[in-house]
């Protein structure tokens, strides 16, 4: 790999992990506010909890999941620690994913290989090089096909 590819590879998974923190740190706490609105909402009786006849979408399909004590209400504590037992199952897939030599922990070369398959798979012409096209739909792709761009042993 040429010094330029992996400056740019380097300084363009630095930007996303960087951006990637501040983003979530964001994230959470507008997520915080806007579940408890959500909430809010749903609890259609004011009663501070939600019964099933309440929740709605992806909350009706993890409702029993999400129902800690069984008691057959969702409370805004169980809310939360069903959304923190979710988020912190798709960190260690994340990491899974990521850490190729299955250490527990995610080395710069495995770091550089994630960078370098996201690059592969967004360069759609394999020129080696990203158009403001391929950027676009590269990064569109991204989020949605993380399973495809998992890095490669070897790479």
């Amino acid at each position: 790999m040429s010094r330029t590819l992996t400056f740019v590879s380097i300084m363009a998974l630095g930007a996303a992990l960087v951006g990637g923190a501040l983003a979530q740190t964001a994230t959470d706490t507008n997520n915080h506010k806007h579940h408890g609105q959500r909430f809010d909402a749903l609890d259609v009786n004011k009663d501070g909890a939600l019964d099933k006849s309440e929740a709605k979408g992806r909350l009706a399909k993890t409702f029993d999941e999400i129902d800690a004590n069984k008691d057959g209400k969702v409370t805004k504590d169980e809310l939360k620690a069903g959304w923190q037992a979710h988020r912190a199952d798709r960190q260690a897939k994340m990491l899974a994913r990521i850490d190729t030599d299955k250490d527990g922990k995610v080395s710069w070369a495995e770091s550089e290989a994630m960078a370098k398959a996201r690059f592969d798979k967004a360069d759609a012409n394999h020129d080696g090089f990203l158009d403001a096209t391929e950027l676009s739909q590269g990064h569109k792709g991204w989020r949605h096909h993380r399973q495809d761009m998992a890095p490669q042993q070897g790479r």
